[in-house]
């Protein structure tokens, strides 16, 4: 297989603003898994930024000011909650895919997981509350906001 030349250009473009994104990624993640860590609704939250975090240290010690990732996750109750928040957000692309300049929130126990049994979605850590979250360019307020919507609307 070989990859058409404008994909290849696109990938490229992505390669080349990379060092410019990433420190927005990371710190509007942190901002954001700050948040979820007080909200009453969030049971848990999987971001290695936070000093709760159990790979803090790990964090700290090979990223770069501890710019780890845009990435994090977050466990609310259970599915149906889950999957409310997920429904109700407005900024937040819903797809499977990471690392865009937008936004991006994913059910995996509904979407990327879904064809698993119970147990075996245990096995691999996808709980029937956990959302994932993966931050892009936007306003890091304003995704809080939107996640403070969602998880307080019925």
């Amino acid at each position: 297989a070989v990859v058409a030349p404008f994909n290849s250009w696109l990938f490229i473009q992505g390669l080349e603003t990379l060092p410019i994104r990433m420190p927005v990624h990371s710190n509007s993640a942190k901002k954001v898994a700050e948040f979820l860590e007080e909200h009453p609704k969030v049971l848990k939250v999987n971001y290695p930024g936070l000093k709760s975090n159990s790979n803090y240290e790990m964090a700290m010690k090979y990223f770069k000011d501890g710019m780890s990732s845009g990435l994090l996750s977050f466990e609310v109750e259970d599915f149906e909650t889950a999957k409310q928040i997920v429904d109700k957000t407005k900024i937040f692309s819903l797809v499977v895919n990471i690392g865009d300049s937008k936004s991006i929130i994913t059910h995996p126990a509904s979407t990327t997981h879904q064809q698993l049994s119970d147990e075996e979605m245990k096995a691999c850590g996808v709980k029937p509350g956990l959302i994932r979250l993966s931050i892009g360019l936007e306003d890091p307020n304003d995704l809080i906001e939107d996640l403070k919507l969602a998880l307080e609307t019925k």
